[in-house]
């Protein structure tokens, strides 16, 4: 009695099976790569920072909101032009010192955004800054 196999072609058949040792070589070089540079796109420079337990301060001054557009300039809500900006902003400044919050559409001219930083220069009032839209778009 002989026992061989059923096939009697000697060719060579197709491998049915896939090899993965390449694609897990692969990956395993890519993880250290990424190992490797990750911390080096986070923290460019190293600080050790020191911890703060007081509260945020609560901030007591005026706030004057000054929006910029393409029709024009607004004080908080109401329209005013460039020669009542610099004469509001002087007499806000004589009474109290406020924190001017200046808003500018993308479309306007950047001249015009710098009028206004310069007149709140003018006027005295050191506290200024610009709010964005926080949406990542």
């Amino acid at each position: 009695m002989a026992f061989g196999q059923l096939d009697r072609d000697n060719q060579p058949q197709p491998l049915h099976e896939i090899n993965i040792t390449p694609l897990v070589d692969v990956m395993l070089v890519l993880l250290v790569i990424f190992i490797v540079t990750a911390p080096l796109l986070t923290h460019m420079i190293k600080l050790n920072l020191p911890k703060a337990t007081a509260q945020v301060a609560q901030n007591d001054q005026p706030r004057v909101v000054i929006s910029l557009t393409r029709e024009g300039l607004y004080w908080d809500s109401e329209r005013i032009n460039h020669s009542d900006l610099e004469s509001r902003l002087r007499a806000t400044a004589v009474s109290s010192q406020p924190s001017i919050v200046l808003r500018a559409d993308k479309q306007v001219i950047y001249q015009e955004v710098i009028k206004v930083i310069d007149a709140v220069q003018k006027a005295g009032i050191s506290k200024l800054s610009f709010s964005t839209d926080p949406k990542i778009t």
